[in-house]
């Protein structure tokens, strides 16, 4: 549907520059996903070798707590970097 944010409370109208803003952040986002799952795929590798590669189960466990939490933050992060732009009138 055309306009669908004219449609839903909160939502405004975003200038060029915002909306390439907005598209830029997103991007970002997206690379760090990435990033988030080459760590994820190395402890996952890790894991399977684990002796091998010099690291104890337990140092693979809080490196894939540690990644958990990053992922969690990074996402609140580009949420709240998307709202500085976005400024939504509602909470």
């Amino acid at each position: 549907m055309k306009d669908q944010h004219t449609k839903i409370k909160g939502y405004r109208d975003l200038s060029q520059k915002e909306i390439d803003l907005m598209n830029k952040i997103k991007a970002h986002a997206e690379e760090t996903q990435e990033l988030l799952n080459q760590v994820g795929a190395l402890r996952e590798s890790q894991q399977r070798f684990a002796p091998t590669d010099g690291l104890t189960e337990e140092q693979i466990q809080e490196s894939r707590r540690c990644l958990a939490l990053a992922k969690t933050n990074l996402q609140q992060g580009t949420m709240w970097f998307v709202r500085a732009v976005a400024l939504p009138d509602s909470f």
